[in-house]
């Protein structure tokens, strides 16, 4: 199989797939709210939000797609390498594509009833480009933690996704056991990186710079470890 071909032949079933979310999501997230505020006749604000469902859901497709896709993908003399490729370049497609429809849609409003995007509302800007990079980048960072959620969901079985699983887990338990046996200077250091990463500080707010780069980044390491674990990903047969 060509690259050209698999990008949209994975293209096409990610599109698909969005359709159907947004086909639903508008059903329930626009149809519903609408009509009920029509029945009920009262002057209440209703607000629906379009990130969340989205964000969610964008973790999914990149999950199912790449479990699902690998070893079709192989079966037809497509090297890991491509593989990579081909996912890599179809999230960043269609997470430029789905951060667009998202910020024309937050642009709606039906007399009593608005669209939102609640978790970037505070970064704002007048800019709509910058609104729509926002957007991007947070789905970028989500569709690639499904690639590598999906690699690995596929690699480890058994008693060996049980441990990775435990250690993952394992983690913020230790670091928030260290952050209080450092007393208040750890604390305080911890509360203020944190600060830092998402881009707030006392006296200007939020800032989306910071923000963008923490989920450049936080895209950059799972992309990397996605190529890591898609070139040792072997395909796993039933019974094994």
């Amino acid at each position: 199989m060509k690259f050209k071909t698999a990008v949209e032949y994975r293209l096409l079933r990610q599109v698909i797939s969005l359709g159907i979310f947004f086909a639903w999501w508008f059903l329930f997230g626009i149809i519903f709210p609408v009509v009920g505020l029509l029945l009920a006749g009262g002057n209440e604000k209703v607000s629906s939000d379009v990130l969340i469902p989205i964000m969610i859901f964008s973790v999914i497709i990149s999950f199912i797609g790449m479990y699902s896709d690998f070893k079709f993908f192989i079966q037809n003399g497509m090297n890991r390498f491509n593989i990579f490729l081909v996912n890599v370049s179809v999230v960043i497609m269609t997470s430029i594509g789905t951060s667009i429809i998202v910020f024309l849609l937050s642009k709606v409003s039906i007399k009593n009833f608005d669209l939102t995007v609640f978790l970037t509302s505070v970064y704002s800007s007048k800019n709509p480009f910058v609104n729509i990079l926002l957007i991007f980048t947070l789905l970028l960072f989500l569709s690639s933690l499904g690639l590598l959620l999906g690699t690995f969901n596929d690699m480890f079985t058994g008693v060996k996704k049980i441990v990775i699983l435990l250690l993952a887990m394992s983690i913020p338990v230790i670091v928030a056991t260290i952050v209080q046996l450092g007393g208040e200077a750890a604390r305080n250091y911890w509360i203020n990186l944190l600060k830092d990463i998402v881009g707030y500080s006392n006296k200007n707010g939020f800032s989306s710079i910071p923000l963008f780069i923490t989920l450049f980044v936080c895209s950059a390491l799972c992309i990397i470890l996605f190529y890591v674990l898609n070139s040792l990903h072997e395909i796993r047969h039933k019974g094994v």
